[in-house]
């Protein structure tokens, strides 16, 4: 079972305590779309860093998988080479 190297979970974007006794925490409507666009503005970058690392890390497991099977295919085509090379008559199988 493989580790969890990221846990990304959605913030709440307009909850927030109360800060003043009168009830206010933003002056108009327009404040509280500004700032619920720009935390959710902020989630999907983060999000988009996230998925970036992922396929960077998808991106060198391949590089690497690439290398060993080509490192495979070099052996098999010497051993190929090798065995055709001998012949059976003189060879005790």
């Amino acid at each position: 079972m493989p580790f969890a190297k990221r846990i990304v979970e959605p913030q709440l974007l307009c909850r927030h305590p109360i800060p003043n006794d009168e009830g206010l925490l933003f002056e108009d409507l327009c404040s509280i779309t500004n700032v619920a666009l720009s935390r959710t503005l902020r989630q999907l970058s983060d999000l988009s860093k996230h998925a970036c690392s992922l396929f960077q890390e998808i991106e060198n497991e391949i590089v690497n998988t690439n290398q060993r099977v080509w490192a495979l295919q070099n052996k098999i085509g010497k051993i190929q080479q090798t065995a055709s090379a001998l012949d059976p008559k003189l060879e005790a199988v």
